[in-house]
């Protein structure tokens, strides 16, 4: 075979590998991504495109000196490649490199002229860079204020008194300032484990479900989510209406440091209401089972036009541990925007809080949204039970 022909049918395998690449990407299978993409820039190493999406993996995986030498490459092979130097723009944003972001992002912008995407974020690059960009501390984070003086529905509290104690307990301040700076609050063993066998045996009991959807594509994710119907559990209820004072406090924090002059009700059924005005009566708590292999793909709860800040999700099954074998390894909780990615390793009995689809992020003076989408990494061996719990109903 003449080079020529041996270069052709290289970069054809290089290609069909890219593309296996980009399918164990999108099952969140990003090492095993980075080592086909390797192969696929052994057989073609001059190709940016190649080399781009080799950063990308290794960003991903949190390889930042992989991932940078990976775009820098591309850059080198393709002076004018816009999309390179966004992604090295985002790296060095995500390291806190905020003039090193606004010089290459400026390079994507005058390369890209028509995208809007990069122009956007060249002028968020410049207002942090204009900020000295930080994190909201608890000292500036607006949240300074009595969580715990949120009023709990008192038949509520007589009904759930553990329950409701225990929730309490929690370390709301820290909470708060938690999903402000973060985006995620992780709370270790809000439930006991008996609690999670009852909510994890409701999962078999068809009655209690007004929907089953059994997934299993690549882009979307893999395992069985069902929904609940009317009437919820009582349980599953109380839980939700338990919390829901806590987390309006700090979405309505949020909604003063945007300037924004609506604010959440103080309870569920008074936010239940505003759903329902909405067209939006569907229930949208779950129960979610994942065996080995599933995975749950980056995306946004919201369906309706009205949806609250937070949500919620417990895990209902254990953990594997060198002394205990009987749990799920993987299924890490993921929560990720355009600069980083947050894996939690959430296990029996854990809660987390989070962001339904964007975070608060300080740019100038003032606080803006980023966007963020949440998902489950891949469950390497076990079964993962989980309940969802949005706080809106969907539409």
């Amino acid at each position: 075979m003449n080079a020529k022909k041996q270069r052709d049918k290289d970069r054809r395998r290089a290609n069909r590998l890219a593309e296996e690449a980009w399918q164990a990407a999108e099952q969140d299978r990003f090492d095993l991504a980075a080592r086909i993409i390797r192969r696929a820039v052994d057989l073609n190493p001059s190709s940016p495109v190649l080399w781009h999406d080799q950063g990308t993996f290794l960003a991903r995986m949190r390889q930042e000196d992989g991932a940078a030498r990976a775009f820098q490459t591309a850059i080198q092979l393709a002076p004018d490649f816009a999309e390179a130097y966004a992604s090295l723009a985002a790296l060095r944003a995500s390291q806190g490199k905020m003039e090193q972001a606004v010089a290459i992002q400026s390079e994507a912008a005058r390369h890209a002229p028509d995208s809007s995407r990069h122009g956007d974020a060249l002028a968020c690059y410049k207002a942090l860079l204009a900020d000295a960009y930080r994190a909201p501390s608890r000292a500036d984070d607006g949240l300074q204020m009595d969580i715990r003086s949120a009023p709990i529905e008192m038949p509520l509290h007589n009904q759930w008194p553990e329950l409701a104690a225990q929730i309490e307990r929690l370390d709301w301040d820290d909470i708060g300032h938690q999903l402000t700076s973060h985006g995620a609050a992780h709370v270790a063993r809000l439930l006991e484990s008996e609690d999670c066998e009852a909510i994890r045996s409701m999962f078999g009991q068809d009655q209690r479900f007004a929907k089953t959807v059994v997934m299993n594509k690549s882009r979307f994710g893999k395992g069985v989510y069902r929904y609940f119907a009317h009437p919820l559990p009582p349980v599953i209820d109380a839980i939700r209406r338990l919390f829901y004072p806590r987390v309006s406090k700090i979405a309505n924090g949020w909604q003063a440091l945007l300037q924004d002059a609506e604010r959440f009700p103080p309870s569920w059924v008074e936010f239940r209401d505003q759903c329902a005005a909405a067209g939006q009566t569907t229930p949208s708590p779950l129960l979610l089972q994942y065996d080995k292999g599933g995975f749950n793909s980056l995306h946004q709860d919201i369906r309706g036009t009205v949806f609250f800040p937070i949500q919620l999700v417990m895990v209902l099954s254990p953990r594997a541990t060198p002394a205990d074998a009987d749990g799920f390894t993987g299924g890490e909780f993921l929560l990720c925007d355009d600069t980083r990615r947050q894996a939690i390793p959430a296990g029996l009995g854990d809660a987390i809080l989070f962001c339904t689809c964007a975070r608060l992020v300080r740019v100038g003076g003032g606080y803006g949204l980023q966007p963020v989408k949440h998902g489950m990494s891949q469950i390497e061996s076990g079964s993962r039970f989980a309940v969802g719990i949005p706080f809106h109903e969907f539409r």
